[in-house]
């Protein structure tokens, strides 16, 4: 397991700048630079825990140390016990800053740090002016050693030339008295010449803790006070969703990566929509970020490929960013898990739903809704108006299989990471792998057969996937061979839809095709490419093989020629008219039939049509078939699914130049008499909301062709 954790640490270098605050950093220090006034200033950047201010100081010092006249000092508040040593320590540290030290006046100094202790232990008053009560404490520190300290400091900064910038990072993780202490050290030094210093903490924290010593003990007097402290209140610049969202991902893509975890991009997806659409409103710091990507880091390689990658990246954002969901949902499996005997009732989901509206008081209602809906997404439930069923076994076999949160057999694994060996473990692939080079091909072919069956054809090519480029190209043979006579195990997905490309199938094809292509012997490949597209395997299989060794026009792969390309095409077309013997190739393989016809016609187009007469000849129904693989496949918010368009003048046209028009005009009189034919007009979607049919089909065929043979009759008269 690779241990890789992010450290959630500042940064200071421009180029980790992931949130545009350099340029802010920049002109705050600029700001400081070009200070004509001698007098001390307080700066006070505001800023949630994890927001990015030691970051943002960091920046600004890394400005201001451009200049050789200004001197950056920071002090920690957290490395001292009491507060004698952090009044001590804080001049030393100044001292020292300067080049100088306060050893001769040692003795005198620790009067004054006496004086100090007794100014800090001292209670101010709970109510009253508060302006008054800083002009008392002035007054309580005009004493003698405290303006001989004072005067010393101030000749060494006469003496050097130079402006003092005082960094004091964290008040805000301070105990009450402890912030007590640090603001009272900044009244009683805040008045040194050419001096600036830029204080460090949560505005809203801050103000709480010190509003209970003044006014009326609320945050409102706590407020009143850092006005008399703060000259320049400065809030952090808030990092943009945009840009937070960048950063988590780019956190979560390194622990993915640094774990070596596999992900597809169906997956990708998932995460990435549920992530933006539920997760993003909570994540308003880079802490939470590192956080998240920390915890991932664990849980991912001890989980990996036992249970599914997304619920668990999922879970992990539940945990980190709705902590009460999250615990919730763990301590409540019966209201979320699903199983064959699970009925939620009515009352169940509403007793569930009410336990959830009661957490998180303390979100606004877009992330409540955000972790209502992840939830949902984990443990869906089926409704259905307001009758509340018992899930369908299809649905938990589903979920069992993918390996889903939801499932009773998984669900304590997400919380527990316990390891458990999975269905196809890295040992038995491996194995597969080591002997497939001493097996016969009969036995190979057996044994991926059986990993498949132990897991699914996603979580084999995934694995063959991942070390393809490390297969040799006799084992990269055997592979291939063995898929292609078993290739009815990997599923497909309806054609010409974008996801048909990530079903099993195809990639299990285009997995083929990435072994053929990094092979050096380019006779080697062209052969074996023959090869394969002869073996057993069903035509859609060999198509899709055909489809990726082909490739598109704009990027066709660089070893097949046009000539070796057509002889690929003449296999696919004899393997097409083999497995369509008993019926015609067109009814056989709709979805394929316009690029087969395409690659007869370029073979021979006196054969196709030929071959289109003898099927008609014998069936003339089988026109509607062939014409409407040239009538286009329309959707609309009226219809209900999809549905075949109109039969245009463009479809007609490109018919006609493949086939026999006069032929086909012939046949149509053979399905329709002419009494049905001219029993209605031909209809037209773009007019009419009525269904299209196949009646109306051949109608528009017959409006183009009569359309088309009157024009020419009229171009004959002409001349």
């Amino acid at each position: 397991m690779n241990q890789d954790f992010s450290a959630d640490r500042p940064i200071s270098k421009q180029i980790e700048d992931k949130f545009q605050r350099f340029e802010f950093a920049k002109r705050v220090a600029t700001t400081i630079n070009n200070r004509k006034n001698e007098d001390c200033i307080v700066i006070g950047l505001y800023g949630a825990w994890g927001e990015g201010k030691t970051s943002l100081l960091n920046f600004i010092e890394s400005e201001l140390l451009k200049n050789e006249n200004i001197l950056c000092v920071k002090f920690n508040p957290w490395r001292y016990t009491d507060e004698n040593a952090l009044l001590n320590q804080f001049f030393q540290k100044l001292a020292d800053t300067l080049d100088s030290n306060l050893k001769t006046k040692k003795e005198k100094a620790g009067e004054v740090l006496k004086k100090y202790g007794k100014l800090i232990n001292l209670e101010l008053p709970v109510v009253g002016n508060i302006g008054e009560t800083l002009a008392n404490t002035g007054n309580i520190l005009d004493s003698a050693d405290i303006e001989e300290l004072k005067s010393r400091l101030e000749e060494i900064l006469k003496k050097t030339n130079s402006k003092i910038v005082i960094f004091i990072d964290d008040i805000d993780r301070l105990d009450k008295i402890e912030i007590h202490s640090i603001f009272r050290l900044v009244k009683l030094t805040a008045d040194f010449t050419n001096t600036t210093y830029i204080l460090s903490f949560d505005e809203e924290m801050v103000s709480a803790a010190i509003g209970e010593r003044f006014g009326q003990g609320d945050q409102r007097s706590g407020q009143n006070f850092l006005e008399k402290i703060i000259q320049v209140p400065l809030k952090i610049p808030s990092a943009q969703p945009e840009s937070l969202k960048d950063f988590c991902f780019e956190i979560v893509d390194n622990a993915i990566n640094s774990n070596n975890i596999k992900i597809t991009e169906e997956e990708i997806r998932r995460f990435v929509y549920q992530f933006t659409t539920n997760v993003l409103v909570r994540l308003d710091t880079p802490r939470l970020a590192i956080r998240y990507g920390n915890t991932i880091s664990f849980s991912m390689p001890l989980l990996y490929k036992e249970v599914n990658i997304v619920d668990l990246l999922l879970i992990e954002a539940l945990k980190i960013f709705y902590s009460e969901y999250y615990l919730f949902v763990k301590t409540n499996s019966e209201l979320f898990i699903a199983s064959s005997n699970t009925v939620l009732g009515k009352d169940s989901i509403e007793s569930r739903q009410q336990l959830l509206d009661n957490l998180g008081k303390e979100y606004t209602s877009s992330q409540k809704t955000g972790a209502l809906r992840l939830i949902q997404e984990l443990f869906p439930i089926r409704q259905d108006d307001t009758i509340f069923s018992s899930f369908d076994k299809n649905i938990i076999d589903t979920w069992f299989k993918n390996k889903n949160i939801v499932s009773p057999k998984y669900f304590n694994k997400y919380f527990s990471y316990s390891v458990m060996k999975g269905e196809i473990s890295d040992i038995v692939f491996q194995n597969f792998m080591d002997e497939t080079i001493l097996l016969k091909p009969d036995e190979v072919t057996h044994a991926l057969k059986t990993l498949i069956e132990q897991s699914t054809p996603d979580n084999v090519l995934y694995k063959f996937r991942s070390i393809e480029r490390e297969i040799d190209w006799g084992k990269s043979k055997k592979i291939s061979n063995s898929i292609c006579d078993i290739s009815d195990l990997f599923p497909s997905s309806q054609r010409n839809l974008f996801l048909s490309f990530g079903a099993p199938k195809s990639q299990a094809a285009l997995f083929i095709y990435h072994l053929i292509r990094k092979h050096n012997n380019k006779e080697e490949q062209y052969q074996f490419s023959k090869e394969l597209l002869s073996r057993k395997s069903k035509f859609d299989f060999a198509y899709d093989l055909y489809a990726w060794l082909k490739g598109e026009d704009n990027d066709k792969q660089e070893f097949f020629t046009d000539k070796e390309i057509i002889e690929l095409e003449n296999i696919l077309l004899d393997k097409a008219l083999e497995e369509s013997k008993n019926n015609s190739i067109f009814q056989q393989f709709p979805d394929y039939a316009h690029d087969l016809f395409i690659i007869w016609i370029k073979k021979e187009k006196k054969g196709l049509n030929k071959y289109i007469k003898n099927i008609l000849n014998k069936s003339p129904n089988a026109l509607l078939d062939l014409i409407k693989i040239y009538v286009p496949t329309a959707t609309s918010t009226a219809v209900k699914g999809p549905y075949k368009s109109d039969f245009s003048e463009d479809n007609y046209k490109y018919f006609i130049s493949l086939f026999d028009k006069n032929y086909i005009n012939k046949i149509t009189n053979k399905i329709f008499s002419k009494n049905e034919l001219d029993s209605e007009e031909v209809k037209w979607r773009r007019r009419h909301e009525s269904k299209q049919d196949d009646i109306n089909i051949i109608r528009q065929f017959k409006y183009w062709y009569k359309k088309d043979i009157s024009s020419k009759d009229s171009n004959v008269n002409l001349l």
